[in-house]
């Protein structure tokens, strides 16, 4: 099904942990909407971002929502009530990606300001800031065990960090282009990245070293999400696709076209029978 009613771009989507709802983030409105899958229909517009929503991100018990936007901004909203509970300002430039911790404690952001902070999600609180590179941070990444934070930079280096005290714990080399994006199979033994030519490299979580390398269309890989299963790995493409991989193989399976502009945004449902984007 198609939700319809955006006003704007949707730049990143987000599946709530029970799968009953999906959230969007808008651009230039600075709005996220909850969605009711079921139905089809809005339910709720989240309204407190002063420019374009990129990331949206759900707490792991599905109470609340974490977004970052072009206004420098993370906020956390209450889910049910849709209030703004907090403002995290910290950063000086856009907000490229939020990610939760498993444990649901705490709030990773990365910006072009090249700094990572991790926040007390409780208090909006600062807890550190990561400054080790000097390139913008395109995509933050929580492993499934809470031990690692991945995160992705403007050029083909992935960087793992030690999320409790900051320590950069390894860097994983890549090909010589961007990395846009990175997610955690579902069992944390797997890192995947994709790249701005179509490259999709997973990585080995214990030996860092490639496992293989998934090539298909020549286009920025703007967004991955794992099936929960771990079976599948699902990317989100500049050329306006969406390909779906069988990772054990490394081939594509199917390709699923319907947008008219870059996919920016790929989330599975809980269950693994649904793909939004």
């Amino acid at each position: 099904k198609t939700l319809e009613g955006h006003s704007r771009g949707v730049i990143s989507v987000c599946w709530s942990p029970d799968g009953k709802y999906l959230a969007s983030g808008l651009a230039y409105s600075g709005t996220v909407i909850i969605w009711d899958v079921k139905r089809g229909q809005e339910l709720k517009t989240l309204v407190g971002h002063s420019y374009s929503v990129i990331s949206v991100c759900w707490s792991p018990d599905g109470k609340y929502l974490a977004s970052g936007s072009k206004d420098e901004t993370v906020k956390i909203w209450d889910a049910n009530s849709g209030q703004r509970l907090k403002t995290l300002k910290g950063h000086s430039n856009f907000v490229n990606s939020v990610c939760w911790s498993p444990d649901g404690k705490y709030i990773a952001s990365g910006s072009y300001d090249k700094d990572i902070v991790i926040w007390n999600a409780s208090n909006g609180q600062k807890v550190r800031t990561l400054y080790e590179y000097y390139k913008s941070v395109t995509d933050v990444a929580w492993s499934p065990d809470g031990n690692y934070l991945a995160c992705g930079y403007g050029d083909e280096n992935i960087i793992l960090y030690n999320p409790n005290n900051g320590t950069l714990l390894d860097t994983l080399k890549g090909d010589v282009y961007d990395v846009y994006s990175l997610a955690w199979s579902p069992d944390g033994e797997y890192l995947a990245s994709g790249d701005g030519v179509g490259h999709i490299v997973l990585w080995d979580s214990d030996t860092k070293e490639k496992v293989k390398t998934l090539e298909g269309d020549w286009a920025y890989v703007y967004s991955l999400a794992w099936s929960p299963d771990g079976r599948y790995l699902a990317s989100g493409l500049g050329n306006n696709n969406v390909v779906i991989w069988d990772v054990n193989s490394g081939q594509k399976l199917k390709t699923l076209k319907g947008h008219s502009y870059k996919v920016n945004s790929v989330c599975w449902s809980p269950d693994g029978k649904y793909l939004a984007s």
